[in-house]
């Protein structure tokens, strides 16, 4: 099954269900066949092939993570069925630990929303928002056990690893369901062929499992609750640079994830409360006596709900947050900090005619330390004829300065260099503008959208002084950047059973201090399918992933680079399925290509999942 780019049902662009088709954002979907049809590690790899995403290196044992159409990974907002999840990747260095908080057996479906949505959802969202929608039983009990393994074509390197996982829910007494899933899973480290004392991708070692229940009170009102817990180990092999020791890394990552839900329904009218808490603790050892860095914990307590409701031709929505965000880090005085943030929005679809809907929105939010931020947004969608829908939108949104940025007493200085906090900094913010199109006729699609974002007040670090080798920095305000591009794609249904899916991103970046291209940003990525589904039981799939050229912090240009995979999938009974494939069929290594990549990618893998439905 492929990556669907505008599937039939979205959530995130309204907080309500609606066809995504015509929903006021731009909006992907990858479902869960497609999920299921990959080798996926976390989220990442789950979405990674996504129009308008690009990689960016972490410049660690091969981490890497993502941006929407140009933006920084710490500006786009991690949602679990709406509620945000804790965001490291601005506060930990070099860290990719947001895309391993839901089990990929329990999801149901991936959405990626391209373009500003603080209006709805506050900090962090200039770039877009990905929500993982999970999975619910229906009113019998439904489950699936999936087994999947992979297999380093060169195993002298390490790599192979594999995952189970288990999903079951449903009924359990008269209005009340429950649901539960486990998983356990190892991906092996790989060594860099050419200094083998240095792991080129770390390994993982993952357990997680949850539980949560949902009671229908009457027709119209339910209550949920829900638990999820996990852990994870990343290690990887490094040389501490000041004394040449070599020594094994590791990180222990805890994650937790609770909430608790009101939902009600009159007739025209929804209603929903809910609190909830998310935290994530990261432990570092190291051997040799080689110093581990700094324990951090962050925590999210959230209290929020909102009311929709249909008046006449309009839709309404108007909700409220309140969120208390906590960090305990040696570095900040007392060793711990947090801020409050409050925030009220309103959001009103209107009907202008037969096939013209307005949606107009704003959201003020405001924040312990820095004060108030409001963000509008207006978006309007055209149905000009059956075949054809038309976009227009504009929209602001911002991101709040990190714990560690904001406290004045924070220092920072466990590496070769200092950080301190700066109680002056001011939020990120930015303006987006864009204009799509989508035609559907028969067998053929055609898409395309044109975006341009103006982002001020980046957070980065300005030089205070230099002792010895030692840099002390200052977070500050320095930066503005322009961002602007396209997002082009077809679909063909070149034959019965043959689907042909091609999306384009083209990128450019201007840096507002320096005129130059911003770092770490392919100007094309191309991501083309061909997907075949056979009269039996048989369907088969081949990929082909080109990241384009891009300009590194050190003003090298990194080339341009293919990725194919191939996979054959078999429906074996009618519970059971099987798929086996080849990722990276070329066998392609980026340090091979240039020393400057700040990320890895796995060489040729074989992998077979099994996936029992019941």
């Amino acid at each position: 099954m492929p990556v669907v780019a505008l599937p039939a049902i979205t959530v995130t662009a309204t907080r309500h269900e609606q066809d995504a088709r015509t929903a006021p954002a731009s909006v992907t979907v990858v479902n869960r066949a497609a999920i299921q049809s990959k080798a996926s590690d976390d989220l990442l790899s789950a979405i990674e092939d996504t129009p308008g995403l690009t990689l960016s290196p972490r410049q660690v044992a091969g981490r890497r993570t993502f941006s929407l159409r140009g933006m920084d990974s710490r500006h786009t907002l991690m949602l679990i069925d709406g509620r945000r999840i804790s965001a490291t990747d601005d506060v930990v260095g070099h860290s990719d630990y947001q895309y391993g908080w839901v089990p990929l057996a329990s999801v149901e479906r991936i959405e990626v929303i391209r373009g500003p949505l603080s209006p709805l959802y506050g900090s962090e969202a200039l770039g877009g928002v990905v929500n993982v929608i999970t999975r619910w039983p229906t009113d019998k009990w439904e489950g699936s056990v999936r087994l999947s393994g992979q297999l380093a074509a060169d195993r002298a390197w390490g790599g192979d690893g594999g995952r189970l996982g288990v999903y079951a829910g449903g009924p359990v007494a008269e209005g009340l369901s429950v649901r539960l899933n486990a998983e356990a899973s190892r991906s092996g480290t790989v060594a860099d062929r050419d200094a083998p004392q240095y792991s080129e991708i770390e390994g993982r070692d993952g357990r997680s499992g949850g539980i949560s229940a949902r009671y229908a009170i009457n027709a119209r009102h339910s209550l949920e609750a829900g638990w999820q817990q996990g852990q994870e180990e990343r290690l990887y092999n490094d040389v501490n640079a000041r004394s040449g020791v070599a020594y094994e890394n590791r990180y222990d990552l805890d994650r937790s994830h609770g909430y608790v839900q009101w939902q009600g329904d009159w007739d025209d009218v929804t209603a929903q409360l809910r609190a909830y808490r998310s935290a994530i603790s990261v432990d570092n050892r190291r051997t040799n006596g080689v110093a581990p860095t700094r324990p951090q914990d962050m925590k999210d307590v959230v209290g929020d709900g909102f009311v929709q409701w249909r008046l006449g031709d309009h839709h309404l929505t108007v909700g409220g947050e309140w969120r208390r965000e906590s960090l305990v880090n040696a570095g900040l005085k007392d060793g711990r900090d947090s801020a409050d943030h409050q925030a009220v929005f309103a959001q009103d679809e209107i009907s202008l005619g037969t096939h013209l809907i307005a949606t107009l929105g704003a959201r003020l939010d405001r924040h312990a330390y820095f004060g108030s931020e409001f963000n509008p947004r207006a978006y309007l969608v055209w149905e000009a004829t059956p075949e054809w829908v038309v976009k227009w939108g504009f929209g602001t949104a911002f991101k709040a300065p990190t714990l560690k940025q904001i406290s004045p007493n924070y220092v920072g200085a466990e590496g070769p260099h200092t950080f301190l906090g700066n109680a002056d900094v001011q939020p990120e913010s930015s303006r987006s503008f864009e204009v799509g199109a989508d035609w559907l006729s028969g067998p053929y699609s055609v898409r395309g959208t044109l975006f341009h974002t103006r982002v001020k007040d980046l957070i980065t670090t300005r030089l205070l002084s230099q002792q010895g080798t030692r840099r002390v920095y200052l977070y500050d305000n320095v930066d503005s950047a322009t961002l602007r591009g396209a997002e082009l794609g077809f679909a063909w249904e070149v034959a019965s059973g043959w689907r042909w899916n091609t999306d384009l991103t083209l990128l450019r970046t201007r840096d507002g201090s320096t005129g130059q291209e911003l770092t770490d940003r392919p100007r094309q990525v191309l991501h083309s399918q061909l997907q075949w589904q056979g009269a039996g039981d048989f369907s088969a799939r081949l990929g082909v992933d080109v990241t384009g050229r891009q300009r590194t912090s050190t003003d090298t240009q990194l080339p341009t680079y293919t990725v194919v995979n191939a996979s054959l999938g078999w429906q074996i009974t009618r519970w059971l399925t099987g798929r086996v494939g080849v990722d990276n069929l070329g066998d392609v290594r980026l340090a091979e290509q240039s020393a400057d990549f700040g990320y890895a990618i796995r060489g040729r893998t074989y992998f077979v999942n099994m996936q029992a439905d019941f």
